[in-house]
């Protein structure tokens, strides 16, 4: 009996055509062509839905298991297509290493209006190396007319004073002998006349204001040094530091120094203690939160921790203490108030 096509369906590699008698199941694989035939009869109404149930199930597997073409349907192999991709590009083939570029020394005239970063912008420098080679004692303050040295590479010109010598430079800054002697001109690394300014590359203001920074944003001090009524028990107590208004406000170090301690300290509750050169330490208490720790150097007004309400506290603030050789002193006296 001739047989004719009623219609065809495709999903993928899979093709199933209706014929008159009997229904054609083609699967086209990589390798093979796979055919089965299903008499038309056996699609009776009373079994329609077990055949509907079972053709549903088989698609299911089909399209979850069989590899219909060179797809890479999986993660990992999307991953590994990627990594050969990164691997093969020209973009991460070797390629020898540029030579470092001569320093040179350029000169900028400070313009009403401009800011610090704006100028450390413009010459692709850091803030840290325009403020460092010229003595800047703020970030934030810079005279209109004044004349900026600004280097083409991130470090600190610094002038070599009397008794000076490139060991003391360089431990000071922290950077390598090698590195200073590698880009500098000098006729003789192991004497270098006062006066003469040397290129320390890399490296960053300890300092950027004479004497000690005010550790917060607020200058306001809601409780001096000196004796005093506790205020949580009221007994009359000397109180050893200055309590500065601060909620959770960033605290930053008040000069350089080196990170002593870190974590809780009695009723101080989170603490920072930082020692400075010339026998000095600061202790910030009553701290939220803890950034650096302990044996960290940190330069003048980096960020150390937040301010809060730790220990024994009456409410969020920064209690702030100044050591000179282990005897307390009045940090007030000694802050940098402009």
């Amino acid at each position: 009996m001739k047989q004719w096509f009623t219609r065809t369906y495709k999903i993928g590699k899979l093709s199933i055509s209706f014929l008159s008698d009997e229904i054609i199941f083609i699967y086209r694989g990589r390798k093979n062509v796979s055919l089965r035939k299903v008499p038309r009869h056996w699609f009776s109404p009373r079994r329609q839905l077990l055949y509907a149930t079972s053709f549903l199930f088989m698609l299911l597997c089909l399209v979850m298991f069989l590899p219909f073409g060179d797809r890479y349907d999986d993660k990992e192999s999307l991953d590994d297509l990627q990594k050969e991709e990164i691997l093969l590009s020209s973009e991460t083939d070797f390629t020898t290493p540029e030579k470092s570029e001569t320093l040179q020394i350029r000169y900028h005239k400070v313009q009403q209006g401009e800011t610090l970063s704006e100028i450390a912008k413009q010459y692709g420098v850091s803030m840290d190396t325009v403020c460092g080679c010229n003595n800047l004692v703020s970030y934030d303050i810079i005279r209109v007319g004044a004349i900026l040295r600004i280097p083409n590479k991130d470090g600190i010109l610094h002038t070599m004073k009397k008794g000076q010598n490139l060991p003391s430079i360089a431990k000071k800054y922290r950077v390598s002998i090698k590195k200073i002697i590698s880009e500098n001109e000098l006729a003789n690394p192991d004497f270098i006349s006062s006066g003469y300014d040397v290129f320390v590359p890399d490296a960053k203001p300890l300092n950027i204001i004479p004497g000690f920074l005010w550790p917060a944003a607020n200058t306001y001090i809601t409780s001096g040094y000196g004796w005093r009524r506790h205020p949580i028990n009221r007994r009359r107590q000397f109180h050893h530091g200055i309590d500065i208004r601060s909620k959770y406000q960033w605290v930053r170090s008040t000069k350089y120094g080196k990170v002593t301690f870190t974590g809780w300290l009695g009723g101080y509750g989170r603490a920072v203690v930082i020692a400075h050169p010339g026998g000095w330490k600061s202790l910030y208490g009553h701290l939220s939160r803890i950034v650096v720790r302990r044996g960290q150097y940190v330069k003048q007004g980096q960020i150390v921790a937040r301010s809060g309400n730790t220990g024994y506290s009456s409410g969020p603030h920064l209690h702030f203490e100044l050591l000179k050789n282990g005897r307390h002193v009045n940090p007030y006296h000694h802050l940098n108030r402009r």
